[in-house]
């Protein structure tokens, strides 16, 4: 059995900083439209059960959650802090596993 791949992003006015699981890939991205081109891209080399997971963050995660989304991809907005997930730390995984869109 292949483990879950989980991407915590923490959003930010002007950047994405993300965090992948099970690999351990950190990745920084311009909380832009070309920034967000650029992040699809990284996520079209991963497994397609990925699940993205991304902090409440007075409506900066908005743009990036109708994108991803669109395509397909089980994107949730998490109410903690998911800067300890980007930072490396495996707090949260267990609740974006659980956590499912719509």
């Amino acid at each position: 059995m292949s483990a879950q791949t989980v991407i915590g992003i923490d959003v930010s006015r002007d950047w994405l900083d993300g965090f992948c699981l099970p690999g351990k890939q950190r990745f920084r991205c311009q909380n832009s439209p070309d920034g967000h081109a650029r992040l699809l891209e990284i996520l079209q080399g991963m497994p397609d059960d990925l699940k993205v997971g991304f902090e409440a963050t007075g409506g900066q995660e908005w743009a990036l959650w109708r994108l991803l989304v669109s395509r397909g991809i089980n994107a949730v907005q998490l109410p903690l802090d998911v800067s300890r997930f980007s930072s490396g730390q495996e707090v949260l995984m267990p609740l974006l596993l659980q956590k499912r869109v719509g």
